[in-house]
């Protein structure tokens, strides 16, 4: 009797250690999807956000570029005709000049100069600009009581001549004596940002906006006529964009009221606001698939563990194959961000790097040579005649020209530590680090030889090919203190600047000095 009891007493002992090791494997098991659940709901939020935030940057960049050209264009029409002084029969002389301005560009839908009773004294629509009165403007009104001459851009608002939506981007005329004496204006097309806008991949449901810095909408996708103009302000972003010029947040939408996730930021040098989002349905749309398939796994392997444990390493390799296919995934990820990060940081033309990564890079090595007294030198170049030669074959002969000669310079300056960068338009910069006002010299030569050598035919030039000029500046450490990188720029564009007086074709290096050509 003592021997059965024994018995019954080992096998209740089993069961329950069965029961303990099935109870603790579920457990085990739920506990562990539950966790993999939220890391990778983590991590899907995380990739949506850092997606979000790279849109918002490429889209921030692309139309700061915009509305800084629109502003230069502003900002030049009126130093003209207030340097000047112009009567308004002279200005009506700027006629042609607003035409051309206005065919090199996709972006520009019209050009106005209003006078101060807000009639139009010339603009690219002759024969009808003399009918056309904007006093009743809001922009113009406001120009009308400020004395700010700053450019301001607008809410959009339709044309009287031809009903098409534009974004105004207007600056205020004075006269001699500081009074109002009208306005300019040049209007963007609302269609062309909305097909700049239409062109970023978002997924279902995914929004893009343009604001302005208060909420105003400028564009928005998906687009909807009533939406120009409307006031979405959201205090979180506001608040958020004091602390920093770019933010991520998951919010309702309060257009359509669709749950996004939103990266934000604010233009670099207007007061515009680029907002990308993508919808949380379209975010966490794998992730709940993948949720639903884990849990359903789990349920079955739950009643499977309860009769066959040897089904564990099975599920074990499955999960092992869910986790590598997630680190598949993020590395994928993590190799298109580096793609961006290049794209964000690199001349789309030339493939040299951007205005805004030159002056980040240069400013760090001319500060470290400084501080090291060390020699270094700046170059500054520009593609003689470069205007000719667009007007004469186009921009894209014109766009390869800059090509080759982006590559020439490349092989001019291939020291690990040479920086070379598009600088705008037609212009390049160089900077040679230990590299003295000799040595700078020997690599303005070698580029002009390399991109005369390059042989590209430019009737318009008296060379009758495409040349460069250079501006060279070095720093000199007997002067304290060293030059910082805007002086070194400021004097090889001074050095530029004399050369191309000199005849072009050659350098010239600051200060005045002999000139090689």
């Amino acid at each position: 009797m003592g021997s059965t009891t024994g018995r019954v007493q080992r096998r209740l002992n089993g069961v329950h250690v069965v029961v303990a090791f099935i109870a603790f494997t579920l457990l085990t098991l739920i506990g562990s999807n539950a966790w993999l659940a939220w890391r990778s709901y983590q991590k899907e939020l995380g990739l949506a956000e850092e997606s979000a935030r790279n849109l918002s940057h490429a889209v921030a960049q692309h139309f700061d570029g915009i509305f800084s050209d629109v502003s230069r264009t502003v900002e030049n029409i009126a130093f003209r005709i207030e340097q000047g002084e112009m009567p308004a029969a002279d200005i009506e002389a700027l006629q042609p000049e607003l035409v051309n301005t206005l065919s090199h560009s996709d972006h520009l839908h019209s050009i106005f100069v209003f006078d101060r009773d807000g009639a139009a004294i010339v603009s690219t629509q002759p024969g009808r600009s003399s009918a056309i009165s904007n006093a009743d403007r809001p922009y113009f009104l406001a120009h009308l009581t400020s004395p700010s001459t700053m450019t301001l851009i607008n809410p959009p608002l339709t044309t009287r001549l031809s009903d098409s939506w534009v974004i105004p981007v207007t600056r205020r005329l004075n006269d001699a004596q500081g009074r109002f004496n009208g306005m300019v204006l040049a209007a963007i097309k609302v269609d062309y940002v909305r097909a700049v806008l239409e062109g970023f991949s978002l997924g279902d449901n995914g929004a893009a906006a343009l604001t302005l810095a208060d909420g105003t909408i400028l564009v928005r996708r998906p687009f909807a006529i009533g939406d120009l103009g409307r006031n979405i302000a959201n205090p979180y972003i506001a608040d958020a964009l004091k602390r920093s010029r770019s933010g991520t947040a998951r919010m309702r939408s309060p257009v359509d009221g669709v749950a996004r996730v939103l990266g934000f930021e604010i233009t670099q040098n207007h007061p515009v606001v680029a907002a990308v989002a993508r919808a949380e349905s379209a975010v966490f749309r794998s992730w709940w698939r993948s949720i639903a398939v884990q849990c359903l796994t789990v349920l079955v392997l739950s009643v499977l563990v309860a009769i066959f444990g040897r089904f564990v390493i099975r599920m074990i390799r499955l999960r092992s194959d869910a986790q590598q296919e997630i680190v598949l995934a993020h590395r994928q990820v993590s190799d298109a961000n580096i793609r961006l990060e290049h794209l964000a940081t690199h001349d789309g033309l030339t493939d040299l790097l951007n205005r805004r990564a030159f002056d980040v890079r240069a400013a760090a090595l001319v500060a470290t040579s400084a501080r090291h007294q060390r020699p270094v030198s700046l170059l500054l170049l520009d593609v003689d005649h470069f205007k000719a030669y667009n007007d004469r074959f186009g921009h894209q002969p014109g766009d390869e020209c800059l090509r080759l000669v982006a590559s020439a310079l490349l092989r001019t300056a291939q020291r690990p530590g040479d920086i070379v960068a598009r600088y705008g338009g037609e212009e390049f910069i160089i900077v040679l680090p230990e590299t003295d006002a000799a040595g700078a010299r020997v690599i303005a030569q070698s580029a002009v030889e390399a991109v005369r050598g390059l042989r590209i035919e430019h009737p318009g030039s008296p060379e009758g090919m495409v040349t460069i000029s250079v501006g060279v500046a070095s720093t000199r450490f007997q002067l304290r203190p060293a030059p910082t990188l805007s002086e070194l720029v400021a004097q090889a564009d001074r050095a530029l600047y004399e050369m191309k007086h000199a005849g072009r074709n050659g350098f010239r290096v600051y200060p005045a000095g002999p000139t090689a050509a």
